[in-house]
């Protein structure tokens, strides 16, 4: 049962200022009469779970561009800005670009203000409740920080609540920003407990930390320490109650999610909530990914806009004896309410294989159109901590826990089971001997298996953008022979431009090159 607190975006910017850098804060409350007790920091803290499951943040604005940005969604039906990010078309005034930038440090102004807000609590509060209440916040602000350096490069970087004057704050330089999210998520790793806060997985552990320090170290290419982040997760994962899911599909059933030992850290969608203040920052609980990757004029649970849809190479490099290729995109559909009859996709209106994996088993409070569903979206799961401790095995040099690692992903794979498409048990797969496990073979080939593993693994899921960037295989991915050949792609295109709205009120901010 979802239990969480779902702190209001709208009561959010009641308590601090609003997300625009140069803009003075829209009323605030004397944090000196709200800090009373830890769990009232606790819920300045649940805000920014809040922001997190909203349209500019994991419900689009952030998950869009990043599955568009990738070699494995192109543009279907258009309809709006995102249609920039596939073709690298995307300019300073795109708003997604800007939506994101405001609506992330909205949250990091949420966290900021939860972390003030501990300083001003009294000498009776237990030091250690102050500590995980502290290290919960600065998981999130360094979360938040991660996604931001590594779309936009060179950003701001604050730190407190209170900004004298916003037309001062300047940009830090990248690396000075990725130190900063290494204390941030080094102190939560110290200080945070094997179970999240209320055992709920929307909330960070002890283990989500030391995740997010594997990937931060692995995208840093400090092999040592991702792999030791990486290594004690899995040498913890009992006690983390950490496993793979028997079964790939129902790390993407919603029935299923709750109580997922495969989700590390989840952002948490409640269906049918949403803000219903005009302004776009505000709005909350908004998951419109399901229908974005959706079939338009489809059955439900399927039926969507079309919006996001694989390039047909996508689907036909995938091994089609292999079971994630089933769980993760749809081939075949029934495309309207009153006939049973099964449409192979050359019949869907954009005649391409789509997205499934956030749509054939959403839960309650759909729309029509599949909008605000109950879906949560694993923002990190098991499967990827084995997939980086196997990589940094690799660049270590051992070659032979690295190929454990990825076989682990494999067997779970192989492990077909059911997909009831239509509500009828329509598609059962026993299990397969696809794909085989991984045998002893050189470590630059082992690099690029892994590489591939990651992309078939986590296909769709916001994660290969940022494996194209780290390791600089756009010119291979987006060329000719690549799954989605873009003419467009130059590698300025790594990094987003910074929003032109905070370009024109801000003369410190200095542009990316290329835009």
């Amino acid at each position: 049962m979802k239990n969480i607190i779902k702190f209001s975006a709208l009561a959010i910017l009641t308590f601090v200022g609003c997300a625009e850098l140069d803009e003075e804060p829209i009323g605030t409350l004397s944090p000196g009469g709200f800090f009373n007790t830890i769990d009232d920091v606790n819920a300045m803290t649940d805000g920014t779970y809040g922001l997190m499951a909203s349209g500019n943040f994991y419900g689009s604005g952030l998950t869009t561009p990043l599955q568009l940005s990738s070699d494995m969604v192109d543009n279907g039906l258009e309809f709006s800005d995102y249609t920039e990010f596939s073709p690298f078309l995307v300019t300073p005034t795109n708003s997604f670009v800007r939506d994101f930038w405001a609506t992330a440090y909205q949250t990091i102004a949420t966290a900021n203000t939860a972390i003030d807000g501990i300083s001003l609590l009294g000498d009776d509060i237990d030091e250690q409740d102050k500590k995980f209440a502290e290290g919960e916040a600065r998981f999130v602000r360094g979360f938040l920080y991660y996604h931001l350096v590594r779309i936009y490069g060179n950003v701001p970087y604050i730190d407190s609540p209170d900004i004298a004057d916003p037309l001062s704050i300047e940009q830090s330089n990248s690396e000075e920003v990725y130190v900063k999210i290494i204390e941030d998520l080094t102190f939560a790793f110290d200080n945070l407990e094997m179970e999240p806060r209320g055992s709920v997985r929307s909330r960070p552990s002890k283990g989500t930390a030391a995740s997010y320090l594997a990937s931060v170290y692995m995208t840093r290419e400090d092999w040592q320490n991702s792999y030791d982040k990486a290594k004690w997760v899995v040498d913890n994962a009992g006690a983390l109650n950490y496993a793979l899911a028997d079964d790939f599909q129902d790390v993407f059933r919603e029935s299923e999610q709750w109580a997922s030992q495969e989700y590390i850290f989840s952002i948490d969608f409640t269906g049918n909530q949403t803000g219903e203040n005009p302004n776009p920052i505000t709005y909350e609980n908004d998951n419109k990914i399901g229908p974005f990757n959706g079939v338009e004029g489809g059955v439900k649970p399927i039926r969507g806009w079309s919006m996001l849809v694989p390039h047909i190479n996508v689907y036909n490099n995938w091994d089609a004896n292999d079971y994630r290729l089933k769980v993760s995109m749809a081939d075949s559909l029934i495309l309207a309410d009153d006939t049973d009859i099964v449409r192979p996709f050359s019949e869907f209106e954009v005649a391409r294989p789509h997205i499934a994996k956030f749509n054939r088993f959403p839960g309650e409070g759909r729309t029509t159109a599949g909008w605000r569903s109950d879906f949560d979206h694993a923002a990190f799961r098991y499967a990827e901590v084995l997939l980086i401790a196997a990589e940094s095995a690799n660049e270590l040099g051992f070659a032979s826990e690295a190929i454990g690692y990825v076989n682990q992903i494999r067997g779970r794979a192989r492990n077909a089971g059911t997909i009831d498409f239509y509500g009828s048990g329509y598609d059962s797969y026993a299990p397969s001997i696809y794909p085989e496990d991984v045998i002893a073979t050189g470590s630059d080939n082992l690099r690029t298996i892994i590489l591939e593993e990651r992309r078939i693994e986590l296909a769709f899921e916001f994660k290969r953008w940022y494996d194209i960037v780290r390791r600089d295989l756009g010119s291979e991915v987006f060329g000719p022979s690549g799954l989605e050949p873009q003419s467009n792609f130059s590698e300025f295109r790594y990094l987003w431009p910074i929003p032109q709205g905070e370009i024109d009120k801000n003369q410190n901010f200095v542009q990316n090159p290329g835009y």
